[in-house]
């Protein structure tokens, strides 16, 4: 029986109850021999199972008389894919459940036609009444317990907030090349081409009421706009790039903050990433734009295998984090992270932060970004790094919207605006030692 839509959905959202892979990931290796409006409803479909996971998790668990043994944890997959088609998508039921009882056959257990069939119908009959009850924090928010209380504690009066702006699509924003064009320009030529937008909060950035492939989008393939979120923008602006300065962009892949550096700037950019592969990604933003950069695949925190010993005039770090600013894009990551991974990702966060550094010259700046609004990672990281570096001494943001936190600027995800982001800005003064000798 040959695979279809509802089995390639079943087994990406298996491969993320397993935590084999991400949501991209699994995506993408899925959707190759598929159609563009196959991709399109199997993305639609597993980002919705994400959205719902946990509200999906308590109607399975009402449904099935028992659990199911591990071998068989597919079909808790089948399950909540067709509960979610059912309930959320409004396809024709009887074609769903047709659907989902094939797709337990390609799966290799066809003794489960009757349970799936039956399962996905006592739902049909009673839909109204098990997508309105939500008996935990858990299926109430669709985050879990742990994510919810650490947002609690850290964002008192913004929490219920964040958590609802967490769940719903993402705006799609835009970034200007202001050595193409302007703001007001490229909002002019969308308007004449009948795509509704305005003015972002960065000053090179455009909110598209709806979103748009980029293939509608003016003037895209010449260079002259690219999409990042709005947050995001901020940081190269932050750095304030000038002529001829040496900047290292640490963490640079995809490489929307390198090309908007040297939109801003004639500036010498070298784009650090661990990963080769994503940095491949850097250099088509690159080529497109018609920029150049100079890209190092390698490990931040190893700089033997990267640095050339001479400093830098600024940094940008963009630091690897939970992403948890993030989540309204990537659905998945409420299932992939935990207390125990992040602990991990602030160990990993105070190795790069030392080692870069080490290379920014004295009257260097370095500002550090995360997409994440888990304080542990931020401000609390920022906080620790000052003291173990006296010759580091915070800028004050200013021109930055968001909440004001002891050590940077936090936003949180905004309807309509930008995701949750992090900056703290620092410069290199000397170090307390040499100034007493002085």
């Amino acid at each position: 029986m040959r695979k279809t839509l509802r089995a390639h959905a079943s087994e990406i959202i298996n491969s993320l109850q397993n935590q084999q892979s991400n949501l991209d990931v699994l995506l993408k290796k899925h959707g190759k021999a598929l159609s563009q409006s196959d991709r399109n409803f199997l993305q639609s479909l597993c980002y919705g199972v994400c959205r719902e996971w946990f509200h999906l998790a308590e109607i399975e668990n009402r449904l099935l008389n028992k659990r199911l043994k591990t071998r068989d944890q597919i079909l808790s997959a089948i399950v909540r894919c067709g509960l979610y088609e059912l309930g959320w998508m409004h396809q024709k039921d009887h074609a769903v459940v047709s659907e989902y009882v094939d797709a337990s056959i390609i799966e290799g257990r066809p003794w489960a036609r009757g349970l799936i069939n039956a399962i996905l119908r006592n739902f049909i009959r009673n839909r109204s009444e098990y997508k309105m009850e939500r008996s935990t924090q858990e299926t109430l928010w669709n985050h879990p317990e742990w994510l919810i209380k650490r947002i609690q504690q850290a964002w008192p009066k913004h929490w219920e907030k964040i958590l609802v702006e967490n769940n719903v699509h993402p705006p799609m924003a835009l970034r200007i090349n202001r050595k193409i064009t302007t703001q007001e320009e490229y909002i002019g030529s969308l308007i004449d081409l009948g795509i509704d937008c305005q003015a972002g909060s960065a000053p090179d950035s455009v909110r598209l009421t709806e979103p748009h492939s980029v293939g509608e989008l003016p003037g895209f393939d010449m260079g002259r706009v690219s999409v990042q979120d709005e947050s995001s923008q901020w940081a190269a602006i932050l750095v304030a790039p000038s002529s001829k300065e040496r900047i290292l962009d640490a963490c640079a892949a995809p490489g929307g903050k390198t090309c908007h550096l040297l939109e801003i700037a004639n500036c010498n950019v070298i784009a650090l990433d661990i990963s080769e592969k994503r940095l491949t990604k850097v250099t088509e933003n690159l080529m497109r734009l018609g920029l150049r950069a100079i890209t190092i695949a390698a490990d931040a925190s190893h700089l033997d295998s990267w640095w050339d010993n001479i400093p830098f005039d600024a940094i940008l770090l963009d630091l690897p984090c939970s992403g948890t600013g993030v989540i309204r894009r990537h659905p998945d990551i409420r299932l992939m992270r935990s207390s125990e991974s992040l602990r991990s990702l602030t160990v990993m966060q105070q190795l790069i932060l030392d080692s870069c550094w080490e290379t920014l010259k004295v009257g260097g700046r370095m500002i550090v970004t995360t997409c994440s609004i888990l304080p542990d990672e931020n401000d609390e990281q920022i906080g620790k790094f000052l003291f173990r570096h006296h010759n580091a001494e915070l800028m004050p943001i200013t021109e930055i919207p968001g909440l004001k936190t002891s050590f940077g600027i936090q936003q949180v995800p905004s309807h309509g605006g930008g995701d949750g982001f992090y900056y703290a800005a620092l410069v290199k003064s000397q170090a307390l030692e040499e100034r007493v000798s002085a």
